[in-house]
């Protein structure tokens, strides 16, 4: 009876072939699913030092990009308070011009309209937005501004004011801080108050030297409200145009880590193909040897 006999030393090297391409599939495979080149750094060696320093840096500038929209939250709700402050200012010189009138300045509510007035003074400067007092200086846990009954007739904002003069700044990036704080001392919010309480205490003794006192303070501190205005508005388009190019740098890196780590999904499909291609072939090859005679292999 004439045995069948294979080539031993073929059918290893192709036992060892199948096992690596089965191997390297099932690796390829798993990119696929996952999206990802490597399950640990090993596999990627030559790319490690490179990939933790950008990771690094996606970190930091992620956290950067957080931290300056949350100030910016914060100075549109400023510009709001500013906004509604310069409105009862330009309402309340125009109260004292009808009151110097000789005409209707008697009948004029004055008292009642600038008590009402300061009211809101108060809590705009009261302002409070993810628990922090925005007007407090670096005191953001404190009420800043409660303002007497009578309110004071000075710009002396010790009367009204428990926060601290300390300007909030934040550093926007390496090497860049940019103040945006603006507290409650401040003296456009002292002349203002003061300016109200002036008038009010005048117009109860009818003293016109004093109305007019009072509406050129008022003057003074709508021009000094415009001015913060402009001022914070300068520094939210800095920080605007700061967080553009850091999101921008967001681009960039995650493009940096994407091509280390994320897996080439057409160039891995393609290399599964093949590799199944070349597994058949292979599996082809070890049927046929296993099928040989010793006939066939003296013929």
């Amino acid at each position: 009876m004439t045995s069948r006999v294979g080539d031993f030393a073929q059918q290893a090297f192709l036992t060892r072939a199948l096992q690596t391409t089965q191997s390297r599939m099932r690796e390829t495979q798993m990119e696929i699913a996952s999206g990802k080149r490597a399950r640990s750094f090993d596999r990627i060696a030559a790319d490690v030092p490179l990939l933790l320093s950008t990771r690094y840096d996606r970190t930091l500038n992620a956290g950067r990009i957080r931290q300056n929209e949350h100030v910016i939250d914060r100075m549109q709700a400023m510009d709001g308070s500013l906004e509604s402050l310069s409105r009862i200012a330009d309402r309340a010189r125009t109260l004292l011009v009808q009151r110097l009138s000789d005409g209707v300045g008697a009948d004029v509510p004055l008292d009642a309209e600038f008590d009402a007035m300061l009211e809101e003074i108060e809590s705009r400067l009261n302002l409070r937005l993810d628990g922090r007092y925005l007007f407090a200086g670096s005191r953001t846990d404190t009420r800043p501004v409660a303002i007497p009954d009578p309110p004071p007739v000075t710009a002396d904002s010790s009367l009204y004011y428990s926060g601290d003069d300390v300007e909030l700044e934040v550093q926007a990036d390496d090497g860049v801080e940019i103040a945006y704080g603006i507290p409650a001392s401040d003296p456009a919010f002292a002349r203002l108050i003061g300016a109200l309480g002036l008038g009010r205490q005048a117009h109860l003794v009818n003293d016109r030297s004093d109305l007019e006192t009072a509406l050129t303070q008022l003057t003074g501190a709508i021009d000094e409200l415009a001015d913060l205005r402009s001022e914070l508005g300068a520094e939210r388009s800095r920080l605007e145009a700061i967080i553009e190019v850091q999101r921008g740098d967001e681009v960039y890196l995650a493009e940096i880590v994407s091509e280390m780590e994320d897996v080439d999904l057409p160039e891995a499909l393609s290399r599964l193909a093949r590799d199944r291609t070349a597994l058949e072939a292979a599996y082809l090859a070890v049927s046929r040897i296993s099928q040989l005679s010793i006939a066939d292999y003296l013929r």
